[in-house]
């Protein structure tokens, strides 16, 4: 399970107090008499005390909570913590042992932490199984019973998972369990824990962060959306194996010249520019594939995006580039550019003799390849 969200923290920010009335947590920790418990809320990262009691002989002790909206809270005693999530409504018994007071032996009163530390047992309890599988496995790499045993458990918690969320979607004890799933595969469920918890508990800070990530993560699936269709109608702009629009712009001498009037030999459309520092690297690469094999019959059309016509004339001169070229110094705007979808330079198009696109994106290396097919070795 990569990529998945951050695990559920009690660092993590909560919600103010607020509201009225009282509720009572009850807590009995064995071994903790006479030691000071706490019920703190959380702001900006910091742990503030709601209540405090000293636990009596037998380790009990009762806090006063106000009604404090939705959310995850800490009970904590000396160094151990233990996270609980309450609504305004509930009240709470906890029973624990001092020196494991996050894994508490009962939890009841509450439906939202009954089904966060329900969750959390069943969690135990599968990665005991798995790495006792594991051990197995790695003393006996051929055992193909145990590896078979191993993905069966790792798929029946997994699909624990994505259940437990559903039913809890609108609940905090779903943090627990949506946090172990792979967000991209299980976006939907991620979405829906979301929009859900908007609903009950808007102003957590636990919420919030949570929130965040599938706003970010939302996002970026969109902008690979966005980026797979421009990619698409660029494509369908110039088809492999569809006729290249013409191409008439100005020379460097101030004459006019067509792309058609290369017809009948391999032409590669290299939209490049003066100012463009990959394409004046790639520059000698294509000029040494152009020397190999313009006697058979290969020609290049350089359609510069530069804005400057000196700039322009001096690369040509300084990369010694003997092939046509043309630009309207439109810049990024260059028609030709915008009719052929290029977004990024330097851009090739080879056509074939008649004109009709065979690839689209060569390099230097990639395009002596393809023309070697063409023209033989």
């Amino acid at each position: 399970m990569n990529r998945v969200l951050p695990l559920l923290s009690v660092s993590l920010l909560l919600a103010a107090c607020g509201g009225g009335g009282t509720r009572e947590v009850a807590l009995r920790v064995d071994g903790a008499a006479g030691r000071t418990a706490y019920f703190d809320r959380f702001e900006n990262g910091r742990p503030y005390h709601v209540d405090s009691v000293k636990l009596d002989n037998n380790g009990a002790g009762t806090f006063n909570i106000p009604a404090l909206p939705l959310d995850f809270y800490r009970i904590a005693v000396g160094d151990e913590q233990l996270v609980v999530a309450l609504d305004s409504a509930e009240s709470l018994s906890v029973e624990a042992s001092a020196g494991s007071l996050a894994t508490p032996t009962s939890v009841k009163g509450s439906f939202h932490s009954e089904a966060y530390h329900g969750f959390l047992a069943e969690t135990r309890a599968y990665e005991a199984k798995r790495d006792g599988l594991r051990q197995g496995i790695s003393a006996d790499p051929s055992n193909s019973s145990l590896v078979d045993s191993l993905n069966a458990l790792n798929s029946a918690f997994h699909a624990r998972c994505i259940s437990f969320t559903k039913e809890h979607s609108s609940s905090p004890a779903a943090l627990a369990a949506v946090n172990r799933l792979n967000i991209q595969q299980e976006m939907a469920l991620f979405k829906q824990v979301r929009d859900d918890m908007r609903k009950t508990m808007p102003k957590s800070g636990f919420y919030a962060q949570f929130r965040q990530g599938v706003d970010q993560l939302e996002q970026q699936e969109i902008a690979m959306k966005l980026q797979a269709q421009e990619a698409e109608r660029v494509a369908n702009m110039l088809p492999i194996g569809g006729v290249a629009p013409e191409i008439q712009q100005q020379t460097p001498d101030g004459g006019t010249y067509a792309l058609s009037e290369l017809r009948g030999k391999y032409v590669l459309i290299d939209f490049w520019a003066s100012w463009c520092r990959p394409c004046r690297m790639e520059n000698p690469n294509v000029k040494r594939v152009y020397d190999k094999y313009h006697k058979k019959g290969f020609e290049i059309l350089g359609v510069s995006l530069d804005r400057d016509h000196g700039a322009w004339v001096k690369a040509i001169a300084d990369d010694g580039l003997p092939w046509k070229h043309v630009s309207d110094l439109g810049f990024w705007s260059n028609a030709a550019a915008q009719e052929y979808g290029v977004t990024s330079i330097p851009f090739t198009v080879l056509l074939d003799k008649e004109g009709k696109v065979l690839e689209k994106g060569l390099r230097a290396a990639e395009l002596e390849v393809a023309l070697a097919k063409l023209f033989g070795s």
